[in-house]
């Protein structure tokens, strides 16, 4: 398996996964997402996929989902990642913040590849919206 990156000068790249998938990427954030937003989109992305899954299988029509990750930084440099919060707003047949929040809990822990992967260093919490 394999992603190829090409250089198209200052900071930027070209990606190209193995899928044939293309994005580009910009160390400066003047052009595109710079590495770190890719990342963060990454665990926003690969949650809410688990967290809408989970949600089906225990009988709820999901008519809508939303995720905000909202992080803070190390004091030090380099300047990590230290947390992440993954705020979910949803809405569907009687749902409730509480059964977002219990299938969130679940994809962090057991379910998001993306969570388990960063979860060692950075602390990821959940908070929940049902949207009338």
């Amino acid at each position: 398996m394999s992603i190829q990156l090409t250089w198209t000068g200052d900071s930027q790249f070209n990606i190209t996964t193995e899928g044939g998938f293309s994005f580009k990427i910009d160390a400066t954030s003047n052009t595109a997402p710079c590495p770190t937003e890719i990342l963060l989109s990454a665990l926003g992305s690969c949650s809410a996929t688990d967290v809408v899954l989970l949600l089906q299988e225990r009988g709820f029509n999901i008519t809508h989902l939303e995720n905000e990750v909202t992080y803070t930084l190390t004091e030090d440099e380099p300047r990590l990642y230290e947390s992440a919060n993954l705020h979910f707003t949803a809405s569907g047949t009687h749902l409730t913040e509480d059964d977002i929040i219990s299938a969130a809990q679940e994809a962090v822990s057991k379910h998001c590849h993306v969570c388990l992967m960063l979860q060692p260093t950075i602390a990821i919490s959940c908070s929940a919206k049902v949207l009338e």
